[in-house]
């Protein structure tokens, strides 16, 4: 989070007279954040590595809200920021505190999510929960961080950039969904 924060500084302070020159750059490894991410994601069965492209895919969002280069994407790379972070704290501490029904050992595998609601009902309540919201399902907070990612580069006229990114959220929500499907 800290390193984010440096970089939005260093490109609004430092960089903001050239920005324009960087701006198809950063648009460029935002959609590619986006796509490396959602594909390698997709084949995942590893809880970790899981969680690592996905996360990949969200910095891709964040750099969205930076390449839009106004002042609504950088409330809303800072706002997406805080959100994501949470989620994924309350992803990892969901998951690190409960451990598979069968085994006793830690999950690893997403099929292991399957004994998540043999564990604990509430546990895996607030795992779906988490995960809806890190898939940007309407109305919880993962939906209202990429909203706002959206407004920003549609008012930077980053038209291409937002259709790509839709489609590769529509793609992410598949596979959050079927993470939902194992718990």
């Amino acid at each position: 989070m800290g390193l984010f924060l440096f970089f939005i500084r260093v490109v609004f302070n430092v960089l903001f007279r050239f920005i324009f020159f960087f701006q198809p750059v950063l648009v460029f490894v935002s959609v590619g954040s986006m796509l490396i991410g959602t594909f390698g994601a997709l084949k995942q069965v590893r809880i970790k590595r899981f969680i690592a492209y996905t996360s990949i895919n969200q910095v891709g969002f964040i750099m969205l809200g930076i390449a839009s280069v106004n002042l609504i994407g950088l409330v809303a790379s800072v706002m997406y920021i805080i959100l994501y972070s949470l989620m994924s704290l309350s992803f990892f501490a969901i998951l690190l505190n409960v451990e598979h029904f069968i085994t006793k050992k830690s999950m690893l595998y997403l099929s292991d999510l399957q004994s998540l609601a043999l564990c604990s009902l509430e546990a895996s309540k607030h795992f779906v929960l988490v995960v809806m919201s890190m898939a940007g399902l309407p109305p919880l907070a993962g939906f209202i961080g990429k909203l706002f990612l959206y407004f920003s580069a549609i008012e930077a006229r980053l038209d291409l950039a937002v259709f790509f990114s839709m489609i590769i959220s529509i793609i992410s929500t598949y596979y959050y969904l079927n993470l939902v499907k194992h718990v």
